[in-house]
């Protein structure tokens, strides 16, 4: 792997593609970026049949021109490997790179990212242009990073073609080495499912009712791992020919077919395409949820590579970005950990799909609100470059696991409505709410460093984790998990004895049954005397699990059915530390000054007191300080710095005390420790 030094500047600029223009455009695009501060461009993403017009010609000039322009401005390229798409005559001549569907139906061409990743001819011939492209630019000034793919696996999650599926019996035959052992594995003898020979395996395709769900899982990180051989494979030819250049790929962070945790070990940054709809009934912590995702794969910095301007285009209703939303939440990028700000796109289409997505120049030009805005931002950034490479500062984790969010989101029962995301951002968003910032960490990693780690419906139990959390509360941290944790081990198979399985003793209790509640039915939670983060009554939906206390202390109990006065939310002392367990999923209301007070034991405060609406995050590099603040309110508001004396990095001002911030404002200030 590249060793990746922090970025020379704040990036910033968009995904560029004279070749859609007429060719004088990129003088007047040239000018345009100047005006803006534009240092970076990403180019050649979806461009494989313009370079490759059939499997014997090839066409650089024209790429050629735009990297001698950019050059010669100034400009630095995130050159596409340009495998996103492939070529209408590859589709027609080897008709085995389509991919297949779960009904068997072949895909057509004729949109982008229609390839089979399994296909040995798809392997082949990008692997080619690949080659040639990191061969033709590999000594370019203009050449700054390499952007592999794109949005991987996005448009075709899954491919069920005949390749496909004897790869898949091979992988599995490798995993478990005879039938039997996946027979027993997956507990396929339930509904008469075994298999006996190797050729008698499918993938879940569709059937006639639901599939196995342990078969389901392995497939989905087979997925997973035929998606990174492709991506591997163009970034060893990269490292081979450019080793000193880094590469990236752009994740989303919603995107959940994908295991990004194991990804992030195949870059040398991370970097992704973040899209929070800008409605007015928006959360801003949405955002930081994504940026929060993104720091964590690698633990370090990221780059922004791609955001809108103003609206998308494929939302049933495409609201615009208000005035200075673009700036404050490219801010909040830079507050979370990105070293790096490009959009969705330089120049607004006039053909296909996108015309209608917002760009940094809009169709009417350059004497628009987006383009103004834009011209401040990148006029601004420049001021903010010490920042770069420097820490967000988090002593609380939240535990993200892709395999828990693939399994709980299809398995069938106890409830349709269990959702992964949302259960992680009703404890990310609540303490985003009181400015305590998280870190969003995988199973694995190091709990040591952190004081309070969060696992909301850690359904999956892996090899390992028990051990790991139980150290950790034992000497001394604070462990938070929620209902419907601890069911399953990493084959999806249920412990016995009951959840939460391994984290019985940790907890101090066993789950005896649980109630899923319908989308219109509320229950209740009463605070019990002696916990001073939260009193009173609260609501809570979706779930309630019935528990028998095995050592923990009741908090709270349920107010209705059957269950009424049952344990609802318990704390368990383990060594040195406690263990929290919320058995159902409770109303903000409650889980606001519930984390706050689970932090403040162990010492965690909120990076500062604000008005609501007012966001506060810390980066930390060489004992200095960098604090922003920002406003989501849409009206002005006044806030009291914390003591010391601060720096506005790009008003060049001193402040402290009680300052005032506009709408929609930011600032960032520089003090030292």
């Amino acid at each position: 792997m590249t060793q990746v030094q922090p970025l020379p500047e704040l990036y910033f600029g968009g995904d560029y593609t004279p070749e859609h223009f007429p060719r004088e455009v990129m003088a007047e695009d040239m000018r345009l970026m100047k005006q803006a501060g534009v240092n970076l461009v990403t180019i050649n993403v979806f461009s494989w049949a313009q370079l490759q017009p059939n499997e014997d010609t090839w066409t650089f000039e024209w790429l050629d021109e735009i990297m001698d322009t950019l050059a010669a401005n100034g400009i630095g390229a995130d050159m596409g490997t340009a495998t996103a798409s492939t070529p209408a005559w590859l589709a027609k001549k080897y008709p085995e790179i389509l991919p297949v569907d779960e009904k068997g139906l072949p895909f057509h061409h004729g949109s982008r990212q229609t390839f089979n990743p399994n296909s040995p001819k798809y392997r082949q011939l990008s692997a080619l242009l690949v080659r040639k492209i990191a061969e033709r630019y590999k000594d370019h000034p203009a050449l700054r990073m390499w952007h592999v793919n794109n949005e991987l696996s996005h448009q075709v999650n899954y491919d069920y073609s005949e390749i496909t599926i004897r790869k898949f019996r091979e992988w599995c035959k490798a995993r478990f080495g005879a039938c039997e052992k996946m027979n027993q594995t997956w507990g396929l003898h339930f509904w008469g499912n075994n298999i006996y020979e190797w050729d008698e395996l499918m993938p879940p395709m569709r059937t006639a009712h639901q599939v196995n769900t342990s078969l389901l899982l392995d497939w989905k990180r087979f997925t997973n791992e035929c998606y990174m051989e492709v991506a591997k494979a163009e970034i060893d030819i990269l490292r081979e020919i450019t080793p000193e250049i880094p590469i990236t790929t752009n994740f989303l962070y919603e995107f959940k077919t994908l295991d990004y945790f194991q990804w992030a070990e195949l870059v040398d940054f991370i970097s992704v395409s973040s899209f929070p709809d800008p409605k007015v009934a928006s959360h801003p912590g949405e955002a930081a949820l994504s940026h929060d995702i993104m720091r964590g794969l690698k633990d370090r910095p990221f780059v922004l590579l791609e955001q809108a301007p103003s609206q998308v285009n494929w939302r049933l209703a495409n609201v615009n970005k208000k005035p200075g939303v673009m700036r404050l939440w490219s801010h909040q990028g830079l507050a979370h950990g990105s070293d790096g700000f490009l959009f969705f796109q330089w120049r607004a289409s006039v053909h296909g799909s996108e015309k209608f997505h917002s760009a940094m120049v809009p169709h009417v030009g350059e004497n628009s609100r987006v383009f103004r805005e834009m011209v401040q931002f990148g006029q601004e950034l420049p001021q903010c470059k010490e920042v770069i490479g420097s820490r967000v500062k988090a002593d609380v984790a939240i535990v993200l696991d892709y395999n828990n969010w693939w399994t709980v989101e299809f398995t069938p029962g106890p409830t349709a409505l269990l959702d992964y995301l949302e259960n992680l951002k009703a404890y990310h968003y609540a303490l985003f709410e009181e400015n305590v910032t998280t870190d969003i960490i995988p199973v694995d990693r190091d709990f040591s460093r952190y004081k309070v780690v969060i696992a909301p419906l850690l359904y999956m139990i892996k090899p390992g984790f028990k051990e790991a959390v139980e150290k950790f509360v034992a000497t001394g941290g604070t462990f938070v998990t929620t209902f419907f944790s601890g069911v399953v081990n990493e084959f999806d198979e249920v412990f016995s004895g009951g959840y939460p399985g391994p984290l019985s003793d940790l907890l101090g209790l066993k789950v005896e049954e649980f109630e899923a509640m319908k989308p219109y039915v509320r229950n209740s939670l009463i605070m019990n005397d002696g916990f001073p983060g939260a009193s009173g009554e609260y609501e809570s939906s979706l779930w309630c699990d019935i528990l028998q206390l095995q050592g923990a202390k009741s908090l709270a109990v349920y107010g209705d059915d059957y269950f009424k006065g049952r344990p609802a939310v318990t704390v368990n002392t383990f060594g040195e530390g406690r263990a929290y367990y919320v058995a159902t999923l409770p109303d903000p209301a409650f889980l606001r000054p519930f984390l706050k007070q689970v932090c403040a034991e162990q010492g965690v405060d909120p990076v500062c007191e604000t008005p609501t609406g007012v966001e506060a995050v810390v980066r930390e590099q060489d004992g200095r300080r960098y604090l922003f603040l920002l406003n989501h309110n849409y009206a002005a508001v006044d806030i009291t710095l914390p003591d010391g004396n601060w720096f506005d990095l790009i008003t060049e001002k001193m402040m402290m005390g009680r300052v005032s911030m506009g709408s929609v404002e930011t600032l960032i200030l520089k003090g030292d420790d």
